[in-house]
């Protein structure tokens, strides 16, 4: 069997490419028709035009990226009227590839087919730039969904790119993976998988002690499902290559896993002989660890030392988080207030170079900034100077400059009412013993949750709960959830957040426990959990609240949650009133209790 796939099934997927763009060119229209990088593309979109989805009458349109390597670009824009279409513009970086997507207007998408969406692929002269179709292959999930064609459509993909780009390693990595779950038998899965793994080695060989180079390779260990061989990977570059900047990296990683204070200590102090002018960047993580241990012990002579190391590293995205950092740590610690003061003031004055979004690092680009509106830039500096004047109250509390620090603390207050800045100005005003102040942001917290409260409340049908056994194994009775409130936690035996999160749950079910309208449900649902986990799970011992075990494979998909600990409040008319991903933290017990009142109240 060949896997080379034929000029059939090309041609069959470009036909239906260009019927699929001879009916909706008419209404969407991309110029210019080769966009290459540094080009201003348009989009311009014709509500008048046959088979135009969105009406002419309506008040806006948005372009929704539903896959795009634009990361400069936002990922929803306003179309603008112009006479009887619509438009909107945007220019092509540097590293521009690739991009799908579809228009929206209220409750109206419009695609041109239900399993596809507009693309913009990224030219030279008249061939995709490297990598364009290999993420046109990625970018088919977000149109497909699980379609069962999807996996041959990109691995068809990966051989085009291929025919281009015959040395892209992430294209032969990703086509080899598709012949590892795709061929007739274990013979020929066996042969792809030996052949990826000299891709890979190959690649690694290329050279082994190069960042960039290195993270190719870990991702292909990803790809083939090698999960176990990425960390080994770094331990042989460790040992062969040990003053490389990844080799002194993971020589780092493996010290941080030291539990004994000294032992962890000496080991750092003994690789740092190693450092040099040249190479001084690659060790800033053994010093940033020094600093910590060395503020922990009030050393403060060895602190202010490698706080400096820390501090003159090369300039990066996350430099004015670092100042920041490093005058926390002293001031949490109590050490050096001047040099506390000295380092949040440098934080302060680049308050606005904070990072808001996920900056990413290619070799062949550097860092790649993404798209901040200016609402979202103006709040993530905010945030930052209400933090750091927060913290230089703190830091004049600590010199028992007490009218400088107040003075600070309301500045930080008008600035921003942030988590952070709320838990400092608490400590600030219980140490002073300014109950009036304390009262004050207890209110201000009140209020800032359930504004936010408020703000997630959703109505959906919640999906069957049929799937739900006790601990005996038994199904739960319908009728015993009939008419209730119904707080459902999503959870595995494996999954830390869960245990974090569990006190918290306990202490609401507490309030709860005899309340008759209200009914909790702590569901087990873990992919690798059975039964007989749930049932010899610890936390029987230790909790009161009902727990149940999740008998449905896909109950992740039908509440839509990718992520543990999930938890969904529903009303007693089966609706899912609030949804709630992800552990966080100890504000969840009050957040959860606000949410069972509104619904009980039904005062949305």
């Amino acid at each position: 069997m060949t896997y080379r796939f034929s000029f059939a099934i090309l041609l069959l997927l470009l036909l239906t490419g260009v019927a699929i763009n001879a009916r909706s060119q008419q209404r969407i229209t991309i110029t210019p028709q080769y966009p290459q990088r540094g080009d201003l593309v348009t989009v311009t979109y014709d509500p008048q035009s046959p088979g135009a989805v969105i009406p002419d009458s309506v008040s806006g349109i948005t372009l929704v990226f539903s896959y795009s390597n634009f990361y400069d670009v936002a990922t929803r824009m306003p179309l603008h009227r112009q006479g009887t279409k619509w438009t909107t513009s945007f220019r092509l970086a540097g590293f521009a590839t690739y991009a799908t997507f579809y228009l929206e207007s209220g409750e109206l998408t419009d695609k041109p087919a239900a399993d596809s969406h507009y693309a913009v692929p990224v030219y030279t002269g008249r061939q995709p730039v490297e990598n364009g179709l290999l993420y046109k292959a990625y970018s088919l999930s977000a149109q497909r969904g699980k379609s069962p064609g999807l996996a041959a459509e990109q691995a068809s993909l990966y051989q085009q790119e291929l025919d281009h780009y015959p040395g892209n390693y992430e294209a032969k990595v990703r086509l080899l993976q598709y012949k590892m779950q795709h061929a007739p038998d274990a013979k020929g899965r066996e042969t792809a998988h030996q052949q990826a793994l000299q891709v890979i080695a190959q690649k690694f060989n290329s050279a082994p002690a190069v960042a960039g180079n290195l993270n190719k390779v870990t991702m292909g260990y990803l790809i083939i499902g090698e999960k176990s061989r990425v960390d080994s990977i770094r331990q042989v570059v460790m040992k062969r290559f040990p003053d490389s900047g990844p080799g002194i990296e993971q020589l780092s990683s493996n010290i941080r896993k030291e539990k004994d204070t000294a032992t962890r200590i000496r080991l750092l102090e003994q690789a740092l002989q190693k450092e040099t002018a040249k190479n001084a960047d690659d060790y800033t993580g053994m010093h940033d660890q020094l600093f910590a241990l060395y503020a922990a012990q009030h050393n403060t002579e060895k602190t202010l030392y490698h706080a400096r190391k820390v501090a003159s590293q090369r300039r990066n995205p996350w430099t004015a988080e670092t100042f920041k950092d490093l005058a926390a740590t002293l001031q949490a610690n109590q050490l050096a207030p001047d040099t506390a003061r000295y380092y949040a003031q440098l934080a302060l004055a680049q308050a606005n170079s904070f990072p808001a979004g996920v900056i990413r690092h290619f070799p062949e680009t550097g860092y790649i900034y993404p798209f901040v509106d200016d609402s979202t830039r103006k709040a993530v500096t905010r945030k930052a100077q209400a933090n750091l004047h927060s913290l230089l109250g703190l830091i004049d509390l600590q010199q028992a400059r007490l009218h400088e620090g107040a003075q600070q603390m309301d500045s930080a207050l008008v600035i921003s009412q942030d988590h952070e800045t709320l838990n400092n100005a608490t400590t600030f005003y219980t140490r002073t013993h300014n109950t009036e102040k304390l009262k004050s942001v207890q209110q201000l917290r009140e209020k800032i949750l359930l504004d936010k409260v408020r703000r997630q409340l959703i109505s959906r049908p919640a999906p069957s709960l049929q799937s739900f056994v006790d601990m005996k194994g038994q199904p739960v009775s319908p009728d015993a959830l009939k008419g209730k409130i119904i707080l459902i936690d999503f959870w595995a035996t494996w999954c830390v957040p869960c245990m974090q999160e569990m006190p918290y749950l306990q202490q609401l079910y507490e309030t709860y426990k005899d309340n008759p309208k209200v009914v909790f449900m702590v569901v087990n649902s873990g992919a690798r959990n059975t039964l007989a986990d749930a049932q010899g799970w610890f936390g029987h011992k230790k909790y009161t609240f009902p727990v149940y075990y999740n008998t449905d494979p896909d109950v992740g998909e039908k509440f839509r949650f990718n992520i543990i600990p999930a938890t969904y409040i529903i009303d007693p008319r089966g609706n899912i009133r609030f949804a709630n991903i992800g552990f966080e933290g100890a504000e969840v017990a009050a957040k959860l209790k606000l949410q069972l009142q509104l619904v009980e109240s039904a005062s949305f």
